[in-house]
């Protein structure tokens, strides 16, 4: 599947997403939006300055830290999820700039942010070497990436494949079916799936290994996030998942 594909595929399997993943988020305002704020300002390279948000989905993230005086910028491969962010950010009174764009290469000059960041986004990266040089090339000297992601479909053994069973199980048991908030055809996720790298790919081994190859500097990771900043439902559905954080920086 040549660039151009994978980069329509990817975008088209979220426009289908947009709506549902909008709900979830929106849950997420309402009872973790202190602790993401904490996280991400507890991390931030300044008092204030340029932001993007990568995969800003929503605009959760986005929202956030144009709340906390960061002038922000969202992108996403999802034409439907700039559309939800925009809407948000006018309900919020928020003014953040949203734009469509690859997240593999963007539109942007060089050095126009000084902190990057990213939830749940790296996952869908079809080349990761030509995304994290993008960012790197996006940062300002003294900028900083964060990110954070998980090994959604990467399984290391069948131990830890038993553990995420009984964990579905169990959150089944107590809460009902997992939300699922893709609404799409068959033949878009099939063309999705087939774009991404990570799904074979043990993380953040991955990501303490390269970084440093595309210029980034002082890797900082954190291998398990999820008491953190998870709620009660998603502590046990992804207790056998650990979401860890990456920063980087810009010398």
């Amino acid at each position: 599947m040549e660039m151009q594909d994978k980069a329509r595929a990817v975008g088209q399997r979220w426009d289908y997403c947009a709506a549902g993943y909008d709900k979830i988020i929106e849950e997420e305002r309402q009872t973790q939006e202190e602790c993401w704020r904490q996280l991400l300002m507890a991390h931030r390279p300044a008092q204030s300055g340029e932001l993007l948000d990568i995969g800003t989905g929503p605009g959760f993230f986005a929202i956030l830290m144009a709340k906390a005086g960061w002038k922000v910028t969202g992108i996403d491969c999802s034409a439907a999820m700039i559309e939800t962010a925009s809407r948000n950010a006018r309900k919020a009174g928020i003014d953040a700039t949203f734009r469509h764009e690859d997240i593999h290469a963007t539109s942007f000059p060089g050095q126009s942010f000084d902190y990057i960041v990213c939830r749940n986004v790296t996952w869908i990266l079809y080349d990761p070497e030509k995304a994290f040089c993008e960012w790197f090339r996006l940062l300002k000297p003294g900028g900083r990436l964060l990110y954070l992601d998980a090994n959604w479909y990467y399984v290391k053994d069948e131990a830890e494949r038993a553990a995420r069973e009984r964990d579905e199980k169990e959150y089944r048991r107590l809460y009902g079916v997992p939300v699922d908030t893709y609404c799409g055809d068959d033949l878009t996720d099939q063309m999705f799936q087939q774009t991404l790298f990570f799904n074979h790919v043990d993380r953040p081994r991955w990501d303490r290994d390269h970084l440093s190859r595309f210029g980034f500097t002082n890797v900082q990771i954190t291998p398990r996030l999820n008491e953190q900043v998870y709620d009660e439902k998603y502590r046990l559905l992804f207790h056998s998942i650990p979401l860890f954080m990456v920063t980087a920086d810009k010398k």
